[in-house]
């Protein structure tokens, strides 16, 4: 595997490296905080230039046959492919995940690339629409909206980038993409997939930096759009910042307080099986982990003691070990992380919370931001608690019980976020019951939370989105609508009301 090396923001179809900084991130191992670091600098400058870059691949890009922009995109889809053991590891290097964790992100980035090929080009869909005024047909077309801004998170960068950059440039669109800070090497190396496809200079653009740069980049007058993907703090700071640009498109993925919720005829081990999956995959930090488990009375006891007894069995450890199978997870990001996770734990004992499992930092023969998972159970839910109603990264589970579906709804609706929950119930009334009612964006039956398809709307209410579905809704996200009209067999000097009313006399 080759070294990680600074090669510089990448922008006009080539690398630049920074000659005055505005100052450095780095690409740290947080499962091995004993390797060595390297620094990527950051310059403001290059933002305007990367914009720049943009705006005149602009002008070439949308002009290309969709046919011309789908060949590009797929021989960026086989370098992507032929590179998957480099991004991995860089994934796995960068982020802490297990190896086998960040193989499965590499597998889906190429299975969404396909997809997105497959779903075509909102700009090649003509609607027409008879009669759109009396004697007057129109047709409703659709055109990109010029340069965008894609800002990611650091839970899942591979999945959050190709989610909002494949889209948005197979609709005619060129990108500047500013990945997170915690993954500098990771961003730069999907550039050299960008350059090594050949995509024309221009369409995509990359830049390193800290929350600066990417506030540089979203509120610049040039910008056509933001694709976000982060906390609810930044989204609502780059909508105060984007207040008097009120014409950007805004597309904002946010955070989560996910739940699963299990009742009495549910299939019980696969329940438990996907509830540990979904809590503790990537150390329970995606936007989609299940951080609260509803469980009815009848069942409570039981299940709560399984999953408590396999919650200390859980694999943790360095993701990049030999034998990669040996590890489900691996450390939080960074140290910022590791003390949320901590001061959480005391303000659910603080707000009256029953500690299950307390979760602590752990020794491993690798120094890093490893810790055991944690489990409270909440006695009386309560919309005003911070514990129970903050999203938080981290494996800890608050367990609530219920007696009935109206008192499970009742608590999965009263947080501020509505991402995606997860029924287990051998019963599809109570599904359909539930789904129905469930003040969330992706409703799941017997699946877990974290399970998510590309080829369905992909969207969350109250803080967790700005009603912008992805997925399968995504070429509309990318363009906008044209109306024409357009009337055949009018003739010539024909008048829609009589000239003299329009004072001619001819």
């Amino acid at each position: 595997m080759k070294d990680r090396q600074y090669r510089g923001n990448y922008f006009g179809g080539h690398f630049v490296k920074v000659q005055e900084s505005n100052g450095s991130i780095f690409s740290r191992n947080p499962g091995n905080l004993d390797q060595k670091s390297i620094e990527f600098p950051f310059s403001n400058s290059h933002v305007v230039e990367a914009i720049s870059s943009a705006r005149r691949g602009f002008s070439v890009w949308k002009r290309l046959s969709l046919q011309e922009r789908y060949t590009s995109i797929q021989r960026y889809r086989e370098v992507v492919a032929t590179k998957r053991e480099e991004l991995a590891y860089l994934n796995s290097l960068e982020l802490g995940k297990p190896l086998w964790e960040s193989k499965q992100e590499v597998a889906e980035c190429l299975i969404l690339i396909d997809h997105f090929l497959q779903l075509g080009s909102q700009t090649s869909a003509e609607t027409p629409v008879p009669e759109a005024v009396p004697g007057v047909d129109g047709v409703i077309r659709y055109f990109p909206l010029g340069v965008l801004a894609i800002v990611s998170q650091s839970v899942l960068p591979l999945i959050s980038i190709h989610h909002h950059f494949i889209p948005a440039l197979l609709n005619g669109n060129t990108v500047i993409i500013k990945t997170t800070k915690h993954a500098p090497a990771l961003g730069q190396a999907l550039a050299e997939c960008a350059h090594e496809s050949g995509l024309p200079a221009g369409c995509f653009n990359f830049i390193q930096g800290d929350g600066s740069i990417a506030s540089r980049l979203t509120g610049h007058p040039d910008i056509d759009g933001v694709f976000f993907t982060g906390t609810p703090e930044t989204s609502v700071a780059i909508q105060k910042q984007l207040l008097m640009d009120y014409w950007k498109i805004q597309l904002i993925q946010s955070g989560g307080k996910n739940a699963s919720i299990v009742l009495d005829d549910c299939y019980y081990e696969m329940a438990l099986s996907d509830i540990l999956v979904s809590s503790y995959l990537t150390a329970g930090q995606r936007y989609t982990s299940t951080s609260r488990v509803l469980v009815q009375k009848g069942i409570f006891d039981r299940f709560m003691k399984d999953f408590h007894r396999l919650s200390k069995k859980c694999m943790i450890g360095y993701g990049l070990e030999a034998g990669e199978n040996t590890v489900f997870m691996g450390p939080l990001i960074s140290e910022t992380a590791v003390e949320d996770y901590l001061r959480y734990q005391g303000i659910a004992t603080r707000e009256g919370c029953e500690e299950i499992m307390r979760g602590k930092p752990l020794e491993r023969p690798q120094k890093g931001y490893y810790v055991s998972p944690s489990i409270y159970l909440v006695n009386r839910a309560d919309p005003k608690s911070l514990f129970q109603n903050s999203e938080f990264f981290g494996p800890n589970i608050a367990f609530y019980t219920f007696n009935d579906l109206d008192e499970a709804l009742e608590i999965n609706n009263q947080t501020k976020f509505g991402l995606i929950a997860s029924i287990y119930t051998a019963s599809k009334d109570k599904y359909y019951r539930f789904m129905g009612e469930a003040k969330v964006g992706m409703v799941h039956w017997n699946t877990p939370t974290t399970q998510i398809s590309f080829k369905m709307p992909i969207s969350g209410l109250k803080k967790s989105g700005n009603g912008r579905p992805m997925g399968s809704f995504a070429g509309y996200q990318c363009t906008y609508p044209l109306s024409t009209l357009e009337p055949s067999g009018r003739e010539s000097g024909e008048f829609l009301i009589p000239k003299h009313l329009l004072g001619w006399d001819l």
